[in-house]
């Protein structure tokens, strides 16, 4: 091989592996179409939630949400100070992954998407006809603000 046909063949080589490496970390994600004042949830399924927060978050932040001595405050100003901005697949992988402390990733997808739920209704985010889903990809196009659009 000359010398020329072997830098082709590298620079070829590194921008294979460069692409394939952007296409792991993906496409910069779409400006998300709704809000949590789109009634993403339903009642029954805050309902549920009640029932799962109650049985497993309850001992950390409290039984009004207000947060203690183990655990943030999961209502009002400091909660959705921390959430502003953010999207739903960020809350629903903060709990998934991480809660309860003592035993991560022991919740189920269904029951972490009915936990959003109830916090989104104990933020007075209204509820709606459509459940709220546990699809990451769907979670995304839901973003976290503090006044209605």
């Amino acid at each position: 091989m000359t010398h020329r046909v072997v830098l082709i063949a590298a620079a070829f080589a590194g921008s294979s592996a460069l692409a394939a490496f952007a296409g792991r970390r993906g496409a910069p994600s779409a400006e998300p179409t709704h809000t949590v004042w789109d009634s993403v949830y339903t009642a029954t399924q805050a309902t549920h939630g009640d029932s799962l927060y109650k049985g497993t978050c309850v001992k950390c932040h409290g039984a009004t949400l207000s947060g203690g001595d183990e655990g943030t405050p999961l209502v009002g100003p400091a909660f959705l100070g921390n959430w502003r901005d953010l999207t739903l697949d960020q809350l629903y992988d903060k709990i998934r992954t991480s809660m309860p402390p003592d035993n991560p990733k022991s919740i189920a997808t269904r029951d972490v998407a009915d936990l959003v739920a109830y916090l989104l209704s104990q933020n007075q985010f209204p509820a709606g006809a459509k459940t709220l889903t546990d699809s990451v990809d769907q979670l995304k196009d839901i973003k976290i603000t503090t006044s209605r659009p």
